[in-house]
């Protein structure tokens, strides 16, 4: 079945989303990501970026996107205001978006999502320390500064086609809560955070079949770093073989995907 979306996977979890003219980038670290030969220059067009946290590695090419096709900035309410600071751009470029806001582009409408970052491991003070002390915050201490909202907000996000196709982007663990609510999407293509471990794979699994997706696509995973891509291989074999007519998609860098 073709739903109609137009996907290219860029690193971690940045991709390139085309909607009949439309393209949304998410979380946009491209040029500092150590595992793929990408820069920020792969980004065809860029009219929305939407963003799941503000932490280092999913925001580093803002300026850059910006510089070029001065997107509309879609980020949880707690962040917009330190992304302002940081960018020192026009405030009309940030919208802060609380769950469940919708916005309706014609192409696509797009609804952030409540959602919870998952495997942090440390308590506060150490977590700031650690995050902070990357070379990159040291570098930039407005960029320093929007770690502290990162770590407490987190948005999913959800594209729906005027077809009624919907695609949805999640991260985080695989909590009953998180199910339920993505569940309750009934998204037909599902581009959920990859298992951590061997350990996760099948709470990933019970995760993306209670989501009903016909189509799974992993994110927050590199084949060429020691994220153990066989761990996300055999997620993709478990889940065609437990979901009748279901496809998992192993994307590479820079390749436009048609689903």
């Amino acid at each position: 079945m073709s739903y109609g979306f137009v996907i290219k996977w860029l690193s971690v979890s940045s991709f390139e989303l085309r909607f009949d003219g439309f393209t949304v980038v998410t979380d946009p670290y491209i040029t500092e990501c150590e595992t793929n030969d990408l820069t920020w220059e792969a980004v065809e067009a860029c009219d929305a970026i939407c963003l799941t946290h503000v932490h280092w590695d999913h925001i580093t090419d803002i300026p850059r996107l910006v510089e070029k096709f001065s997107p509309k900035i879609l980020c949880g309410e707690m962040s917009a205001l330190p992304m302002v600071r940081w960018l020192d751009c026009n405030p009309l470029l940030v919208y802060p978006m609380p769950a469940n806001t919708e916005l309706d582009y014609g192409k696509v409408k797009i609804r952030a999502l409540y959602g919870h970052h998952g495997n942090l491991k440390n308590n506060w003070n150490a977590l700031m320390d650690r995050v902070k002390n990357h070379p990159l915050c040291q570098k930039d201490p407005k960029m320093a500064e929007m770690q502290e909202a990162g770590t407490l907000e987190y948005r999913n996000w959800l594209f729906t086609l005027p077809g009624g196709a919907r695609m949805v982007l999640w991260g985080g663990p695989a909590t009953i809560e998180h199910i339920n609510a993505c569940k309750a999407l009934a998204p037909d293509v599902l581009i959920l955070q990859r298992p951590s471990s061997e350990a996760d794979i099948q709470a990933k699994l019970d995760f993306a079949k209670a989501a009903g997706c016909k189509v799974l696509i992993p994110h927050h995973q590199e084949f060429r770093s020691k994220e153990k891509p066989e761990v996300v291989l055999r997620w993709g074999e478990l889940f065609e073989k437990e979901v009748p007519g279901a496809k998992f998609i192993y994307p590479n860098h820079g390749e436009w995907i048609k689903l």
